[in-house]
């Protein structure tokens, strides 16, 4: 058994040298659900269970952002076994955890995980840059799939907001380069596309405008509250309530610490954007 655990040890260990994809790696065969949080409508839990296997599935719950890890794993417990998937607590509370051969040994077996809402610093800290990052991010490649709302959205991004602003608190008011933090997250979405959560309801387009002038390649994805964006094959799909704002930096032009040209996109149900070519298709 203990060999058993150690060649597990060294198999996760290898895979955070895959991690990260070549340029010529193929199109990940998984899906994402990224929920921006305040409601997890009907039928946007639908596609998250469909896509994680159905019955008979297994899904790995990630409940490190929540302040309420149990309460979390209990109501996901229950939901699942409902619908007749089977569930699997991957309760990351130390970073050690991130790193435990019998830990791991589990989350392989997923055919999809999901990221609480909370704080995704604590998945910053405890889990990107660990064996689970790596691991997570093969089973997507290989067809499982990743779902989150709200701190577990913007855990998809590469460069991923922080939540606060360059004095280090949760502020709307700053504006330009440098203005709001960010980290790196678990990067399930190309390295150039980062995500917000809650966004029209809390009034959080500073966040993206600011960011974008930092990086004005960026694609930003503004979710809103009760809506989801569902990315297969590279193809980002509006489901829920409300709607998902885009901001296409591409184009962006600065001058006078202002800036022109940048393209603005409200996306409502049925809507898609290809995260490539940044093309929108109507229902």
């Amino acid at each position: 058994m203990h060999r058993l655990f150690a060649g597990l040890a060294l198999s996760f260990a290898a895979l955070l040298n895959l991690a990260a994809p070549s340029k010529d790696a193929p199109a990940p065969k998984g899906t994402l659900v990224i929920v921006g949080g305040g409601g997890f409508p009907a039928d946007v839990e639908a596609v998250f269970l469909r896509a994680s296997g159905g019955p008979g599935g297994t899904v790995g719950i990630i409940p490190t952002s929540t302040s309420d890890p149990d309460g979390a794993l209990k109501e996901w417990k229950e939901d699942l076994e409902k619908a007749g998937l089977h569930f699997v607590a991957l309760d990351v509370r130390q970073r050690e955890d991130a790193e435990n051969p019998q830990f791991l040994a589990a989350a392989a077996r997923c055919t999809g995980f999901w990221f609480s809402g909370g704080d995704q610093n604590r998945v910053g800290d405890k889990i990107v840059g660990t064996p689970l990052q790596a691991l997570v991010l093969n089973r997507y490649r290989a067809g499982a799939c990743i779902g989150g709302t709200s701190a577990g959205a913007a855990i998809m991004s590469k460069v991923m907001l922080t939540g606060d602003d360059r004095n280090g608190k949760e502020a709307l008011s700053e504006f330009g380069v440098g203005a709001y933090q960010t980290r790196e997250g678990m990067g399930f979405l190309p390295a150039n596309v980062v995500v917000d959560q809650h966004f029209l309801r809390r009034g959080r387009e500073n966040r993206l405008f600011s960011l974008l002038m930092e990086h004005p390649t960026f694609l930003g994805l503004g979710i809103d509250e009760a809506t989801a964006l569902v990315v297969k094959e590279g193809k980002a799909t509006v489901l829920g309530q409300r709607s998902v704002m885009v901001f296409d930096g591409s184009g962006l032009s600065q001058q006078g610490g202002g800036f022109q040209n940048l393209r603005i996109h409200l996306l409502k149900a049925g809507q898609s954007i290809d995260l490539e070519s940044r093309k929108v298709y109507q229902p």
